[in-house]
């Protein structure tokens, strides 16, 4: 079983998968969730919403 993570170094590239459901995420930036009152940036964003399927998905940093 796959991590319910994407590394955020795919999503400043631009090219994100949904790791539930396997489609692609044409335009990820739009789709970023923030826990807080500060508006979603690829920085301080802690998931990202997949518009085919509805899951979210988290973000890590780094290798894990």
């Amino acid at each position: 079983m796959s991590r319910n993570a994407i590394r955020r170094a795919r999503l400043r590239a631009g090219t994100v998968d949904c790791p539930l459901c396997g489609r692609q995420i044409a335009f990820p930036a739009d789709h970023l969730v923030v826990y807080g009152a500060e508006p979603p940036t690829v920085e301080n964003a802690d998931a990202v919403e997949c518009p085919a399927c509805e899951g979210v998905t988290f973000l890590v940093d780094g290798d894990r």
